[in-house]
This record gives C-alpha cells, structure tokens and sequence, in this order.
C-alpha cells in the first residue's frame, strides 16, 4: 500500500514538475520555463529628439532577447516595435515627462537595421506579423506615462527613461493579449499596470543612414530599452499542474485515510 502511495504521489509530483519545465510558447515567441514569471525583452532602439514641449517621440527597435535567449523564435525570426504618441511636457532640458504612448509590437525577418534609414525601418517594421500592443498607462496617479531624465557627459547627452504600460487588446492575437494582461505592478496611485518601461540611451547616432544636426523630429536617440511584468500563464500550462497537485492530494486523502 505505502509503495502504491509513494508511486501515486511520485507521479502527480513528475507532472508538476513537467508543467513547470515546460517552455511556455505564446503567438510563436518561447519565453521559457513558467517559473520565471515575468517576460524581459532587451532591446535596440532609436528615437527622434526631444527639445520641447508638445513633441511626439517616436522610434523602433529589434528585440535581442526574451528571458536571455536570443533565439526565441523559429525560423530567425525576431521581434520588432514600433512606438508613437508619447507627447513631451514639463521639458527643462535636463528632464521630460511624457503623456500617451502606442507601442506595437510586430513578428518576423527583416535585414539589418543598420542598412537602411528609420523612416524605412519603421515601415517596414508595420509589414510584419502583428504580435502585441502596450499603450501608456498614468505614474502615481497623474497621465505622466514615462519619464526621462539626462546628463551631459563631454558632448553626450545621457538619459534614463522609466514608465509603465497596459495591453491593449485587438492587435495580434488574443493569447498574447492574455499573456502580457496580469494588471500586477502597483501604479503608485489606486491602480495597476501590465508591464514596467526602462529604457536608456544618448545623442550618439544609432543609423548611418540617418541625418541628425540636432532638430526635433530627427533620429538622433541610440539606447536600449527592457520589458518587465508578471506573466499570466496559458490554461494548458496551469491544467497540467494542477494535475500533477491532485494526484498529489488524492495521495495524501488515501495515507490519511488508511
């Protein structure tokens, strides 16, 4: 009896552990094993120049890595974004707020980004296959969606750029949507947001191919840029783990009973 009770709990603990290890797949991109939680894409980017108030940056960027795997994707395809409509405010030239903010989210092949210019980049970026949408979401209660502040270092122009998103539904697939829709980082007002914007760079020229002689509206911005939020499992993932706890409870119900 005490070995069939051993065997039974030995299997609902073997399909626990498999659920866990399991690579989580949603809309063609491998974030990896569920017990990481949380989705980080590390990201290029380049952005256009922001000298003032009322400004809508823009920019794109190729996604290097999801969860510290470069390819999570079959194919070599990878992820690329596109971003708009974050509108500059409180400008000093040391520091911006921003308001808004659309970033779309694209899978597929593209070739290297540094052959071509941005105006060309971004287009072609709006081809791919439609993967998921974040748009701004309010800090502290305000509509300040992201905030940058900069140093100059020499002739650089250093800065770091924090804010928070929400998934939007209707772009790209309604998995993905649900994938990144966990409404788990406290906005430090009386809501919550999906996922955390941390984004870094300076007035060095990402693109060759770009002319920047300090307007606004111009590529000028090279950085990086990180992803990070909570995760809502898939129910696939989730039915088999909870599988694997109920053979295990039903174990434990048959020791106790005996």
């Amino acid at each position: 009896m005490k070995k069939n009770l051993f065997a039974a709990a030995l299997c609902g603990l073997s399909m626990l552990v498999s659920g866990a290890a399991s690579a989580v797949v949603v809309g063609g991109v491998d974030f990896g094993n569920i017990l990481v939680g949380s989705h980080i894409e590390t990201s290029t980017l380049a952005e256009t120049l922001i000298n003032g108030n009322g400004q809508n940056l823009m920019g794109y960027g190729q996604v290097n890595t999801v969860n510290g795997t470069q390819n999570y994707a079959a194919g070599g395809q990878n992820l690329y974004f596109t971003f708009k409509n974050y509108i500059s405010t409180g400008f000093t030239g040391a520091a911006t707020g921003f308001t808004g903010g659309l970033i779309n989210i694209y899978l597929g092949t593209l070739p290297n980004l540094l052959s071509q210019n941005s105006a060309t980049n971004m287009a072609q970026i709006a081809t791919l296959t439609p993967f998921a949408q974040l748009v701004g979401h309010g800090i502290n209660g305000t509509t300040s969606t992201l905030n940058a502040n900069g140093t100059l270092t020499g002739a650089a122009v250093n800065f770091l750029g924090t804010g928070l998103l929400d998934a939007s539904a209707g772009f790209g697939s309604a998995d993905v949507y649900n994938f990144f829709n966990s409404n788990t980082i406290a906005d430090g007002g009386n809501g919550f947001a999906d996922v955390s914007l941390t984004s870094s760079g300076n007035n060095i020229v990402l693109n060759p191919n770009d002319v920047c002689t300090g307007q606004a509206g111009q590529f000028c911005i090279a950085g990086t840029a990180n992803l990070r939020g909570t995760t809502v499992p898939e129910p696939d993932v989730l039915a088999l783990i909870g599988l694997g706890l109920l053979g295990m409870g039903a174990s434990l119900r048959k020791r106790k009973s005996a």
